[in-house]
């Protein structure tokens, strides 16, 4: 081998291993997002799922199958804080006492993309109301 062609061969392979350690470096990277933003929509979903099995399991309705507004405001105020996630109740002004919606969200999360998720409650939803007999 010439002088020329060992000087272009580990040009070649400097410039191969940059790329590669450049493209493993990304994979990383874009690894860890992925496991993060699991952990922020698996919190959110634990999140969710508590703030439904307490309306389900409590005594929030009355005889003609509405909330009762005191009750569920007593309930949701009696259930632990978690300090990372924004939690935001609002009555349906359209059809108040039926309708509650919750929206979660991330504190830390970036504001680009901030995991959120709003579900909407009602009596018969859970399970409060009962059939009428047929």
């Amino acid at each position: 081998m010439t002088l020329t062609e060992v000087v272009v061969s580990a040009a070649i392979l400097g410039i191969s291993t940059q790329v590669g350690l450049q493209g493993w470096a990304s994979t990383a990277k874009a690894s860890a997002s992925a496991v993060l933003i699991d952990q922020q929509h698996q919190r959110l979903e634990q999140r969710l799922l508590a703030s439904r099995r307490l309306l389900q399991a409590s005594d929030l309705v009355d005889v003609a199958c509405r909330f009762d507004v005191n009750a569920v405001d007593g309930a949701l105020a009696a259930m632990p804080q978690d300090p990372a996630v924004l939690e935001r109740w609002v009555w349906d002004p359209l059809a108040p006492g039926t309708r509650l919606w919750l929206t979660l969200q991330l504190e830390e999360a970036d504001a680009d993309s901030t995991p959120e998720r709003r579900l909407l409650f009602t009596p018969a939803g859970l399970g409060h109301c009962p059939r009428e007999a047929q």
